[in-house]
């Protein structure tokens, strides 16, 4: 699904994402935060992934993501339902931990959610929302996959299988099966935030050169 948007002409935009292992904050947890950087003045774009390191550090791994939001110097911050699903999770998750809401402290606006654009359009015509995959595609951006022991990863695998196996490996003290997932997460990370920043472009009717879309990892 395509959908029509003005470019303000920002300068650098950020982009974030996260995986849990339950789409319900009740029932999961927050395993890594991803967030991209995008100079457009340069062209350059970064990327800066927070994993949780430990059993007990998921309310600071979110903090020190939403931190580096806030301070990296972008001039707008995009996602794909990052109001909606993302900082509600992240919200939910903190009160449950008895954490500080950083989430509600954090200055991110402008925030432009893409697919809160496309929910609106979708719920004033009866149309179903589209998925992140259909939007990429709506504008010839090949989808990327992610492999992991012979599967693509998907959003329901990450819950059930690839999330909590990287904080089993956490619990048990095993660092090197948490680093050998955690470059499984990275792909799967960064091919989202990418996607994030093509649909984006996509809409504004800009160029964008992607790195990771299109590409197939296995591990």
């Amino acid at each position: 699904m395509q959908y029509d948007r003005d470019d303000p002409g920002y300068d650098t935009l950020a982009t974030f994402d996260i995986e849990t292992t339950h789409y319900k904050p009740a029932e999961g947890e927050t395993v890594s935060v991803g967030v991209a950087v995008h100079d457009r003045t340069t062209d350059e774009l970064t990327y800066e992934p927070f994993h949780r390191d430990g059993a007990d550090d998921e309310a600071e791994t979110i903090a020190d993501a939403l931190e580096f939001v806030e301070d990296c110097g972008a001039d707008a911050l995009v996602s794909y339902n990052g109001i909606d699903f993302d900082l509600d999770f992240l919200s939910d998750r903190l009160y449950r931990l008895g954490a500080d809401n950083v989430v509600a402290a954090a200055d991110l606006d402008p925030h432009i959610d893409v697919f809160a654009d496309r929910k609106a359009v979708c719920d004033r015509t009866g149309k179903k929302w589209p998925k992140l995959e259909e939007c990429l595609a709506s504008y010839g951006f090949d989808e990327p996959v992610t492999e992991w022991g012979g599967q693509p990863v998907t959003n329901t695998r990450f819950g059930e299988e690839l999330g909590p196996a990287y904080l089993a490996a956490l619990a048990d003290g095993d660092r090197d099966r948490a680093e050998t997932l955690r470059e499984v997460i990275d792909h799967y990370l960064v091919t989202d935030l990418e996607a994030n920043l093509a649909i984006y472009h996509g809409d504004a009717g800009l160029e964008f050169e992607p790195e990771y879309l299109g590409t197939r990892a296995s591990f």
